[in-house]
Parts: C-alpha cells; sequence; structure tokens
C-alpha cells in the first residue's frame, strides 16, 4: 500500500450503495476547507504522513495471539479490534489495506484522522454517539445512532472489521466507554483486544499520550480475547462485560508497558512471531 492519499472513490468502492448508510463515509471534499486548510492537509499532513510511515516500516515486527486473530476474522461478518486511544497510529499501520472501518467524528476536527485513514485504506464512519441511555443502554442522539447503526451493517452484513479506540475521542484516560459492547451486541461479533508494547517510541503531549513510532524500533502486538456480547443482553449486562473487558486491557496495558524491560513479564507469553 502507498503512503500518499488513497483516493475517496477508491475506498468506498468497497461499500455496496455508500449513499444508502445515512451517514458520511470517508473524507470531505477539499472544497469545503479554506486554502489554508487544504494545503495543510494536502502538503503538511503528506509530509509528516511520509516520515511517520518510513520510521513503521524500518521497525521490527512481532505477533502474539496472530492464529486467534486469524481464526476471529476468517469467521462470517467482522471482528471488532478494541484498543485504548493510544495505540490508534499503531493499528492503522497493523491493518494497513484490510476491510477496517472506524467511526470518527463528524466535525471538522475529525478531518485530519479520518485522512489518515484514507492513506491506509481504513474508512471512517462520521458520526460519534454522544447519549446512552443508562437504562436500555441505547444511543439518544439521532447522529449518533445513524453512525452506530451504519457501523453495524457494515461489520455484520458486509464483514468489515471495526477499530474501537474505546477510550473514546477525549477520554478520560483508560477509562473503556459502552459503545465497543454495544456494537458487539448488535453484530454478534467478536471482540479483539490490541495491546502493544514499542521500544523506543515517542509519546505526543496529548489528552491519550499518544504513541508514535520511532526508527529501528522493536514493536510487538497482543491479540488477546475474544470476548463475546449477547445480543439478548440488558444494560446491567453489558455494563459488567464492559468492566470485565477494560480491567483486562488495563492489565495488558500495564504488561505491555513492562514487555521490553522486565523478563518476568515476558515469560508470561509465547515468543512474538516476527513478520
Amino acid at each position: 500500500m502507498r503512503w500518499d492519499s488513497v483516493k475517496s472513490e477508491e475506498l468506498l468502492s468497497k461499500v455496496k450503495e455508500p449513499g444508502s448508510y445515512g451517514v458520511h463515509l470517508g473524507p470531505y471534499k477539499d472544497d469545503r476547507f479554506k486554502l489554508t486548510t487544504r494545503l495543510l492537509f494536502n502538503i503538511g499532513l503528506n509530509v509528516v504522513w511520509s516520515i511517520v510511515f518510513r520510521f513503521y516500516r524500518s521497525s521490527k515486527i512481532g505477533v502474539i495471539g496472530g492464529e486467534m486473530e486469524d481464526e476471529m476474522t476468517k469467521r462470517r461478518g467482522g471482528a471488532i479490534y478494541a484498543f485504548w486511544h493510544h495505540y490508534s497510529q499503531y493499528y492503522f499501520f497493523y491493518i494497513e489495506g484490510k476491510r477496517h472501518i472506524m467511526m470518527i467524528s463528524p466535525k471538522d476536527g475529525g478531518e485530519f484522522g479520518s485522512r489518515c485513514m484514507a492513506k491506509i485504506g481504513v474508512i471512517a464512519v462520521r458520526g460519534a454517539p454522544k447519549k446512552i441511555s443508562a437504562k436500555s443502554g441505547r444511543v439518544k442522539d439521532k447522529q449518533g445512532r445513524e453512525a452506530l447503526s451504519a457501523m453495524v451493517r457494515l461489520v455484520r452484513d458486509e464483514s468489515f472489521h471495526a477499530g474501537m479506540a474505546v477510550d473514546g475521542s477525549k477520554g478520560p484516560l483508560l477509562k473503556m466507554k459502552m459503545g465497543t459492547v454495544s456494537l458487539a451486541r448488535k453484530t454478534g461479533s467478536p471482540i479483539i483486544v490490541l495491546t502493544v508494547a514499542a521500544r523506543p517510541h515517542f509519546r505526543i503531549l496529548s489528552w491519550d499520550r499518544m504513541w508514535m513510532p520511532a526508527p529501528l524500533s522493536k514493536i510487538v502486538y497482543f491479540f488477546t480475547g475474544p470476548f463475546f456480547v449477547p445480543k439478548g443482553a440488558d444494560y446491567d449486562e453489558m455494563e459488567e462485560i464492559r468492566l470485565k473487558i477494560e480491567r483486562h486491557m488495563t492489565d495488558m496495558y500495564e504488561m505491555g508497558a513492562a514487555y521490553f524491560a522486565d523478563e518476568g513479564v515476558r515469560a508470561k507469553f509465547p515468543d512474538p512471531e516476527w513478520i
């Protein structure tokens, strides 16, 4: 896959009747933005992306739990990849060129992420549920319902895999939102937890402490689970599952952070398959 922009038409050619989903898919057209913003997207973004992409490509990549991931992704329908927000860049590079979708803000502020996703063939579903009923677990705002409905159809009916940064777009950090559990209940798809260990890596000074690849680094991907959510689960059952997954993801986060420095932690896992 090339690192320069993939055209929206090429992305949407993977979707049956993209206009039937009721939400925008992929980046917006350039004419929506001011000239300075267009220059930032079309020049600045390409320069930054080229550098980060090449840093990643220079790294040694290993996978633990790849057999389980392969088994879950070959099932009928798609799988749901759950990860903390600060692993987002590593998720994008790993699933490059595969059939993945990810929900992102419909506001102009989500355009940067949407265009980054387009570069590796991930389709952005432009919408973000804001209100979820504490009794029913249902999304209350219209825009959020439409976005979640589009995700459900794309995963269940068209076998796209969904990437879910489970602590949302604004945090709090390492606190899982309900959206991933709701999507799993509606689709019947397995939740695969993605954790990353990387040495060295850069850390951006943002709320999510996002990691960025450093050149000539070692990166290990951990795939654990799967977790399933019964279609008839009520809100209390969903909350119990959410807490279970959140605890697991927090434990994996701590082990991933210590993986390269602590021999005892490494001994808990099989050797990575280096790819």
